[in-house]
C-alpha cells in the first residue's frame, strides 16, 4: 500500500477501513449469536454467557500487547520500504503470542470457577459459566495467535485476509451454535456448553486458516523454517514498548467493564442480563469506529515510517471527524428504538425494562467511544501509546468511585451506574482530545524505529 497523500486521506480510510468493519462485525457476532441462541435458554443462561464473555477482554487486553506493537513496527518498516525487517518482526510477534497464549489458556481452564467467582457469579449463573469458560479457555489459545496472525497483515495494510479468516470462522459458529446448544439433529443437546465449544472450534479454524496463509506469503509479509524460530531481544523490546501501554489500556477497559457487571451483579439477575445484552448491542454498534480506528494505525504508522508528518496528521484528523459522526448517528438511533432492541434477545419484561433505561441513559457515550477510538488508532500507529493508558486510568477509578457513589450513596440504584459510565466515558475523551492537539505524538513516530536492525535499508518491493 502507498502512503496517503492529501487528496488520497478520506478514500484511504475508507478503502482500509471497510475490511475491518466486517471481519469485527463478524466477531463480534460470535458472542451475538451466543446471546441469541442461549437466549432461548433463560435469562440464568444469559447472564452466565455475558458474566463469562468479560475474560475475554483480559484475552484482548493480552492480544493487544502483542497486535499492537506488531502493527506499528510492521506499518513503519512497510513506510520506510523494509521488507525484510517487517518479517522479522512477523516472526517475533507469533513466537511471543505462542508463549503468552499458553499461559492464558492454562490460567483460564485451571482457574475458571475462582475467576467467575470473583467477576460476581453466584449460584447457577457460576455453575453455568464455570462451564462455559473451561470450555472456551481451549478457543483463547488459538484466538491469541489469530490475534498476531491479523494485526501483522493490517500493518502491511492488507485488510482483506483478516476479514476472510474471521468469515469462515464466523460462518464455522454461526453453523455449529444451534446445533449444540439446542442439540438438532445427531448432534447432543449441550445447552451453554454447546455455545463454548462451538466459540472454541471457529478460533482453532480462524488460526488454521491464518497460519496457512502467512506460510505461504502475501501481501510482502512471509514466515519460514528454513531459519530458527528465537526471540531477539531488540524487536521483542520495540513491541513491548509499544504493546504494553495498550495493553494496559484494554485492561483498563475490561476492568471498567468488570466493575460494572460487579456492581450491577447486586441489584438483580436481570438488570445483569440486561447490561449483558446492552453492552453487546453497543459493542456491534462500535464496529465501524473500530475499523477506522485500525485503519488509521496503518495509515498513521507508514506516513510516519515515510517521514510524512502531514500526511499522517491528515489521516489522524479525517478517523477523528469520521468517527464522531458515526456515532453521532448510532446514538440517535439506539435512543430512540430502545425496547426493540432488547427485545430482539430476550422477552423477559424485567430484562426488557432495564436494558431499555441502560440504552436510553448510556446511548451518548457512543460519540465518546468514537472519539477515544479514533485517538487511540492515532497514537497508536505512532508508536506512543502512553496518553489512552493514563486517559484509561482516569476513566476507570472515576467509574468506579461514581458508580458506587450514585447507585447506594446517592440511592439512585441501577440508574446511577448508567449514568457513572457515561460521565466516566466523557472525561477520558476529553483528556485525550487535549493530548492529541499538543501534537508530541509526531515526533515520538518519527523516533520509533531508531536503534532498531540500523543495517536495514529501504529496498525496492
Amino acid at each position: 500500500m502507498s502512503v496517503v497523500h492529501s487528496k488520497s486521506v478520506f478514500n484511504q480510510l475508507i478503502k482500509l477501513a471497510w475490511p475491518i468493519v466486517l471481519a469485527f462485525m463478524m466477531q463480534t457476532s460470535y458472542n451475538l449469536v451466543d446471546i441469541f441462541w442461549v437466549g432461548k435458554l433463560g435469562a440464568t443462561a444469559i447472564a452466565s454467557v455475558s458474566l463469562a464473555g468479560n475474560f475475554f477482554y483480559i484475552i484482548l487486553a493480552l492480544g493487544q500487547v502483542i497486535g499492537s506493537g506488531t502493527v506499528a513496527l510492521v506499518a513503519h518498516s512497510f513506510g520506510g520500504r523494509l521488507f525484510d525487517r517487517a518479517n522479522s518482526i512477523a516472526k517475533q510477534s507469533l513466537l511471543l503470542a505462542f508463549i503468552i497464549a499458553l499461559a492464558i489458556g492454562i490460567l483460564g481452564f485451571v482457574f475458571s470457577k475462582q475467576i467467575m467467582y470473583f467477576l460476581g457469579g453466584r449460584g447457577a449463573v457460576l455453575i453455568l459459566s464455570n462451564e462455559y469458560l473451561r470450555i472456551v479457555s481451549i478457543g483463547f489459545f488459538f484466538q491469541l495467535l489469530s490475534f498476531s496472525i491479523n494485526y501483522i497483515f493490517r500493518g502491511a495494510g492488507d485488510m482483506k485476509i483478516p476479514m476472510v479468516i474471521m468469515l469462515i470462522a464466523t460462518a464455522t459458529n454461526l453453523i455449529l451454535d444451534p446445533l449444540l446448544i439446542l442439540g438438532i439433529g445427531f448432534f447432543p443437546r449441550l445447552e451453554v456448553q454447546g455455545a463454548a465449544v462451538a466459540t472454541a472450534i471457529a478460533k482453532f479454524v480462524s488460526f488454521v486458516v491464518g497460519f496457512l496463509i502467512l506460510l505461504r506469503g502475501r501481501s510482502g509479509i512471509k514466515i519460514s523454517f528454513t531459519t530458527p524460530w528465537q526471540l531477539q531481544s531488540t524487536i521483542v523490546k520495540k513491541i513491548f514498548n509499544v504493546g504494553i501501554p495498550v495493553g494496559i489500556s484494554y485492561g483498563l477497559m475490561a476492568s471498567s467493564i468488570m466493575v460494572v457487571f460487579g456492581i450491577v451483579a447486586a441489584f438483580s439477575e436481570h438488570a445483569l442480563a440486561a447490561l449483558g445484552i446492552g453492552t453487546r448491542i453497543f459493542q456491534f454498534a462500535s464496529l465501524p469506529v473500530v475499523g477506522i480506528g485500525v485503519a488509521t494505525t496503518t495509515l498513521v504508522g507508514q506516513n510516519l515510517g515515510a517521514r510524512n508528518q502531514k500526511g499522517a496528521t491528515q489521516a489522524g484528523n479525517a478517523a477523528l471527524g469520521l468517527s464522531t459522526v458515526i456515532m453521532v448517528l448510532f446514538s440517535v438511533f439506539f435512543i430512540t428504538n430502545p425496547r426493540p432492541l432488547i427485545a430482539l434477545f430476550t422477552q423477559n419484561i424485567p430484562t426488557i425494562t432495564h436494558g431499555t433505561e441502560f440504552i436510553n441513559i448510556v446511548s451518548f457515550y457512543l460519540i465518546f467511544v468514537g472519539i477515544t477510538t479514533s485517538l487511540t488508532g492515532i497514537f497508536r500507529g505512532a508508536g506512543y501509546t502512553v496518553p489512552p493508558m493514563v486517559a484509561g486510568i482516569l476513566k476507570v477509578s472515576l467509574l468506579y468511585v461514581l458508580a458506587i457513589f450514585l447507585s447506594r450513596t446517592m440511592h439512585a440504584g441501577v440508574s446511577g451506574v448508567w449514568w457513572a459510565m457515561l460521565i466516566a466515558y466523557g472525561v477520558e475523551s476529553l483528556v485525550m482530545i487535549l493530548w492529541y492537539r499538543k501534537g508530541s505524538w509526531r515526533e515520538k513516530g518519527l523516533a520509533l524505529l531508531k536503534g532498531l536492525a540500523p543495517t536495514d535499508t529501504p529496498v525496492s518491493k
